[in-house]
């Protein structure tokens, strides 16, 4: 972008937002969550592992204007008190400049102020937002624009009041809205945040400048919405592979599908008469996730709930130019385990689009063994939400469905997929799995229940747990490098990697994966076990993590430590 130059002054190039996207998490609280962040407990019983600690906080004023504090650190509440409602996430964005120095010719970044605006001979009059957001899950689905529903709102800089978010259903005069606009949906709030002069210490050494123009975006409650009709249904249990209406047997309890209050919805339109797998419409996976699949006919109930993403645009004129910044907004359900790291998030997702392949040197040993040794703790950290025993047997469920269809034969060298897998019948057995899954005594800490219903998720956490201490790892590592490189699941592979028109029946490649052939579909044991991708597939690490575990085995075992000797001196007394 052409910088806006004033002679003698330093000037604005271009402006963009802090975060560029954020996630804030539904809840009907009256006070959003208050900041907190990431640690290692390092404490004699702490092992090692993750906790939360708290972490300056914004707190809105009357006036719409912002003060920094530390909550009490004993205590991070994520209820409301009196109503136990949980509290929302409600991110900040911060705008910022991309400023050109005239003095120097180069260019540097800084928060946009009231200083720096009154600098560059500016106000807030200069400034408006933009915000944008909606729900476009039956849309999506359906085809029919219509039963998706939207919001869009512009504010002045200078308007610190909050805007609800309210969204119904565009359509045209052959068209059915899905959300009337008359009985509109909410989908949360923004607020722009008044500048003022002044900065607060919430900690000793660290201030907040209050003069920063920031906006907040407050997520909706996390409610459902349906058509008049969507009172009562049966809850299912899982039956893989039927079509027609299961046997009664099959179906769990009954339940209030939508509050009385929220049925607002049209049920004249397409997305109450959509059944997946139906062949008059393509099906984006994954296929079962509406209210109404696996029960009767599949036909959806007409449902939907008040998550949703967006945009959050900021423009700024000056000097005959305008200037854009952008950042996006999503929404999700609250983090009900917020001290358990995934080992695959968003940031990694990035990390593996944007950044190149690791290979391990001795220039950037001790970086990759700080990523790798993290990776092994967040693992760990996912693994101790799983019940690894369920899902192995849905993931069993699903190689059996496949094997069905296909008749494909094992695998030599790869792991079984059928009932043998994780047991000491594996092609390829879990290491130690006969010492390790075996019957356990009923205690007062089962409550009666036998600690063999659960072998696979007692013992996954035991086998993790010894490696999240870093010298247990690279110990690991470093003797069993071999079982590390066949007990890890390759990524899906580049497109450059793979075949024109691959048989789907032929030999994986050991390095990667391809969703065309029939193997690299089916679940086994090899890290992590069973678990599920977005589009269903068994999950890895990312191309990028993988790389990088792999680089720094391969290192460890070209460079085995100095074995240790004996000091050489005077006879010690024992």
């Amino acid at each position: 972008m052409a910088k806006l130059e004033a002679p003698g002054m330093d000037t604005i190039q271009e402006i963009f937002f802090l975060p560029p996207m954020a996630v804030a998490r539904l809840g009907p609280g009256e006070t959003p969550l208050e900041s907190y962040e990431w640690q290692q407990d390092l404490d004699a019983h702490g092992n090692n592992k993750t906790v939360i600690r708290s972490n300056v906080t914004l707190r809105e004023n009357e006036d719409g204007s912002v003060s920094a504090y530390l909550p009490d650190p004993r205590k991070i509440r994520f209820r409301d008190e009196g109503t136990g409602a949980l509290r929302p996430v409600a991110p900040f964005f911060e705008l910022w400049a991309r400023m050109f120095d005239a003095e120097t010719g180069e260019a540097y970044e800084t928060p946009v102020t009231l200083n720096l605006l009154e600098g560059q001979g500016l106000s807030l009059k200069n400034i408006r937002y933009t915000v944008a957001v909606g729900n476009q899950k039956a849309a999506r689905r359906t085809g029919d624009a219509a039963c998706g529903f939207r919001t869009r709102v512009e504010i002045a800089a200078e308007d610190f009041t909050p805007k609800p978010l309210v969204a119904f259903s565009p359509h045209t005069s052959e068209q059915q809205p899905l959300v009337y606009e008359h009985n509109p949906i909410p989908l949360g709030s923004v607020r722009v945040v008044r500048p003022v002069h002044g900065t607060d210490e919430p900690v000793p050494g660290e201030t907040v400048d209050r003069s920063l123009l920031r906006l907040r975006f407050t997520p909706p409650k996390g409610e459902v919405y349906g058509p008049p009709d969507a009172a009562f249904g049966p809850a299912t249990l899982a039956v893989p592979g039927y079509k027609n209406d299961p046997p009664k047997s099959e179906y769990g309890r009954i339940h209030e599908i939508v509050p009385a209050q929220n049925r607002i919805l049209n049920p004249d339109t397409p997305w109450s008469k959509w059944i997946m797998m139906s062949g008059l419409s393509d099906d984006p996976e994954p296929h079962d996730s509406y209210d109404g699949a696996r029960v009767g006919n599949d036909q959806s109930w007409g449902v939907v709930d008040d998550t949703c993403d967006g945009t959050i645009e900021a423009t700024l004129a000056v000097r005959g130019q305008r200037l854009v910044a952008r950042a996006r907004i999503f929404t999700g359900p609250p983090d009900f385990a917020p001290d358990c790291r995934p080992f695959y998030s968003l940031e990694d997702d990035l990390a593996d689009r944007d950044m190149s392949l690791i290979s391990v040197t001795a220039e950037n040993y001790v970086d990759a063994k700080t990523e790798v040794v993290d990776i092994f703790r967040r693992a760990f950290e996912t693994n101790s939400l799983i019940n690894l025993d369920d899902i192995r047997a849905q993931g069993l469920k699903d190689n059996a469905s496949l094997q069905a269809q296909t008749n494909i034969a094992p695998t030599p060298g790869l792991p079984s997929t059928d009932a043998a897998s994780m047991t000491e019948k594996d092609a390829v057995p879990p290491d130690k799995i006969d010492e390790l899954i075996r019957p356990q005594p009923i205690s007062v800490f089962s409550n009666s229940v036998p600690n063999e219903q659960l072998p696979y998720t007692v013992a996954t956490k035991f086998v993790h747990e010894q490696l999240i201490d870093e010298e247990n790892l690279l110990d690991f590592l470093r003797r069993r490098p071999d079982f590390v490189r066949r007990l890890m699941r390759p990524p899906f592979g580049v497109l450059a990697q793979f075949e024109e028109d691959p048989n789907p029946d032929q030999t994986p490649d050991p390095a990667f994966r391809d969703p065309r052939i029939v193997r690299d579909m089916m679940h086994d044991a090899r890290m992590p076990p069973y678990m599920r991708d977005s589009n269903y597939f068994p999950l890895s690490l990312s191309r990028r993590q993988y790389h990088l575990v792999m680089s720094f085995i391969d290192y460890l075992e070209a460079h085995p430590p100095a074995p240790e000797t004996e000091p050489v001196g005077e006879p010690r007394d024992v």
